[in-house]
């Protein structure tokens, strides 16, 4: 699991933004959100999380995401889709 200090740090989030069930129930996703947070590979997996028919519910062989862990997920890639400034090279 990804410490809250991180998730907030990495994400630049409020800590009221925090996804504390997401981080809980979900870990290995919460590291995959961090890991992809500044990359533009982030879209597509936000994408495949939210869809219907992605990992978010629909398929045949997952049952979707709990409510509460869905707005979570919806919720970072609002923030995610707000412009950042660039990291200085």
């Amino acid at each position: 699991m990804v410490s809250r200090e991180v998730v907030i740090q990495t994400l630049k989030c409020l800590p009221s933004q925090y996804p504390q069930t997401l981080n809980e129930k979900f870990p290995h996703i919460m590291e995959k959100i961090v890991k992809l947070w500044n990359s533009p590979e982030g879209e597509d997996y936000f994408a495949d999380l939210l869809q219907p028919n992605g990992r978010g519910g629909g398929r045949l062989d997952r049952g979707g995401f709990p409510e509460k862990v869905w707005w979570e997920i919806f919720g970072l890639f609002e923030l995610y889709k707000k412009p950042r400034p660039k990291s200085a090279k």
